[in-house]
């Protein structure tokens, strides 16, 4: 089912029989797994279905990676499967208790909920298996990671939504008003979207933490994914070490309005990320960024170094300010055309760094 930002339903006709997960790609492709047919099936913007996937084992929850493969939480065999673009299906990590939820962090960790274990494991891109939490979960299920890295998770047998920071320390984030909340999502202006099994609904909770359903009248909603689109990020993020010098850290991106905006402009959020990711497995972060943004031919637009020092309210109420105050943001509202963000030390220093581009509206 398709479901507007105006809680209007749609069906999408398909011959899936038992969809349990679902995610999209940067280029409107959905791929939902069927746990009733043991398969995952590709539909494109246009309709078309592509069997890409069979000989599963209760599949749950999707996720894809920067470069276009496949993840299967695949339940009946408690790993997760990995699955190329060319079709090629390899076993990426076992030894998991009922995975339910799959989610990529910026750095390419892959984070798996356990339901059978009450707890969350991190898989490192090459496939090295850690437990990131085991403590103070109840069925967890569907994850999502917010704009500054937390990690959210519906912890469905404790009615809550759960915040989980980088070091694995659990809190409670929505505790009223949820009743066995399956999945979660976040949007680009911090709002977080629920699935809530024993409501049959989807709910939308803003930051400030008012509940109000999008959409009811659902029979148990176990899964959600944002169609690219809306507030989504226009780029993957770009990460790199940053030298001294011209040996900056470049992302270029592409600014094209959509019928639902003015014509012609597009608002964005550029950031600079480079503290915050410290306490991951990245060496040498850049410990204080600055951002450069530049038009198409080359003009600088606009430039930051700490966020906190100008825009600190708008950025503020995107939901997407940076996690520490020495990194760099920008909000801009844009004309069609190519950009260029530039990343650069302060005070010629280097580092690894992150640079983002998301779109607001």
């Amino acid at each position: 089912m398709k479901i507007s930002v105006d809680g209007i339903q749609s069906i999408i006709p398909t011959t899936i029989v038992t969809p349990s997960g679902v995610v999209f790609d940067q280029t409107g492709d959905v791929y939902i797994a069927d746990s009733a047919t043991n398969s995952v099936v590709k539909i494109t913007p246009d309709g078309i279905q592509t069997t890409i996937a069979s000989g599963l084992a209760n599949p749950k929850d999707l996720a894809l990676d920067s470069s276009g493969n496949l993840y299967v939480a695949n339940s009946g065999t408690n790993s997760v499967l990995k699955i190329a673009p060319d079709g090629t299906k390899t076993t990426f990590a076992t030894g998991l208790n009922g995975p339910a939820g799959l989610a990529f962090d910026a750095l390419g960790n892959l984070f798996v909920s356990s339901k059978g274990s009450n707890a969350i494991f991190k898989i490192s891109p090459k496939g090295t298996k850690s437990t990131f939490v085991n403590a103070g979960l109840n069925a967890p299920g569907g994850i999502a990671f917010d704009a500054t890295g937390n990690l959210l998770v519906a912890d469905t047998g404790s009615n809550s939504i759960l915040t989980v920071d980088r070091n694995g320390n659990v809190s409670a984030e929505v505790t009223r008003g949820l009743n066995a909340p399956a999945d979660v999502s976040v949007d680009a202006l911090g709002n977080l979207l629920v699935a809530d099994t024993g409501s049959n609904s989807i709910l939308k909770i803003s930051p400030s933490g008012t509940i109000t359903p999008i959409t009811t009248g659902l029979i148990a909603p176990e899964f959600l994914a944002m169609a690219p689109g809306l507030h989504q990020l226009l780029n993957i993020s770009t990460r790199a070490f940053v030298e001294t010098g011209n040996h900056v850290l470049i992302g270029g991106f592409i600014v094209r309005g959509t019928p639902e905006a003015d014509l012609g402009q597009t608002t964005v959020l550029v950031r600079a990320i480079g503290p915050s990711i410290d306490s991951s497995d990245v060496p040498d972060p850049l410990l204080n960024p600055v951002l450069e943004l530049h038009d198409s031919s080359g003009a600088i637009i606009a430039t930051n170094d700490n966020w906190m020092d100008t825009q600190k309210g708008q950025i503020q109420q995107t939901g997407l300010a940076p996690a520490d105050k020495r990194e760099s943001a920008i909000k801009a509202t844009l004309p069609d055309g190519t950009y260029t963000a530039l990343v650069r030390g302060a005070n010629d220093t280097s580092g690894v760094a992150l640079v983002e581009v998301y779109k607001l509206k």
